[in-house]
């Protein structure tokens, strides 16, 4: 997780309304992420690539030193009063890792209960990012040293995690244009070779599947669906 340079330690991101004219009309989607860097960046980077193709806009919404996984859905519930024009105009998402949180079945469940949708990843966001380039197998075991040293084959992210830099810009963005399709069908049969053997990329998570094994796997495929960028 790097670090941004802010003045308040403890300051989260606000809601950025500054573009709301030319966006009028489109669907919003307020993303609360556990990281500070990494998912900001690449959720900028998806209304920059796709937001005007597909009429939506992301607030992301994060905190400097990130949060734990309750605290995201927590956050992502702070915008609730926003959501007052219907399911489809705006939606509440909730972005974390399974790193070594201990809380992620209840955050899990605390969002659903409370219509918060959940893009979670094992180990870690940055699976998805590798999914762009390449397929992944084998547990992980919460840990992100393989993804990360695979990652760092491919330009654009021979640096990635080095110094603590895991900011998804220049370069890195670039490096994932035209990529996201095949992303997403690494990311779906992850989801068809879950270990419960009953979870489906067509169907979903089995309610009984424990996101704890679901190792390696990520559903920020799930955003993409519903932002119109993938098909289901």
């Amino acid at each position: 997780m790097s670090r941004r340079r802010r003045s308040d330690p403890e300051a989260e991101r606000r809601v950025h309304r500054g573009a709301a004219p030319a966006w009028r009309g489109n669907r919003v989607f307020y993303v609360a992420v556990e990281g500070e860097s990494t998912e900001p960046d690449y959720l900028a980077f998806l209304n920059h690539e796709f937001g005007s193709q597909h009429q939506f806009l992301i607030h992301p919404l994060w905190k400097r030193n990130g949060m734990t996984p309750r605290r995201v859905v927590e956050r992502a519930l702070e915008q609730r009063d926003e959501v007052t024009v219907g399911e489809d105009r705006v939606q509440l998402w909730a972005m974390f890792d399974r790193d070594q949180h201990r809380d992620i079945p209840q955050a899990m469940r605390y969002a659903r209960d409370n219509g918060v949708r959940v893009a979670f990843s094992h180990p870690s966001f940055d699976l998805w990012l590798l999914l762009h380039f390449t397929g992944v197998s084998g547990r992980q075991g919460g840990s992100s040293r393989t993804v990360h040293q695979k990652l760092r084959e491919f330009a654009g992210f021979e640096t990635f995690d080095s110094h603590n830099d895991k900011s998804m810009t220049g370069r890195r963005a670039l490096a994932l244009q035209g990529r996201h399709l095949a992303a997403a069908k690494r990311a779906k049969r992850l989801v068809d070779d879950c270990p419960t053997g009953d979870c489906t990329s067509s169907g979903g998570h089995a309610n009984h599947c424990d996101p704890l094994r679901r190792d390696p796997s990520t559903d920020v495929w799930m955003l993409l669906v519903e932002l119109g960028i993938v098909q289901p």
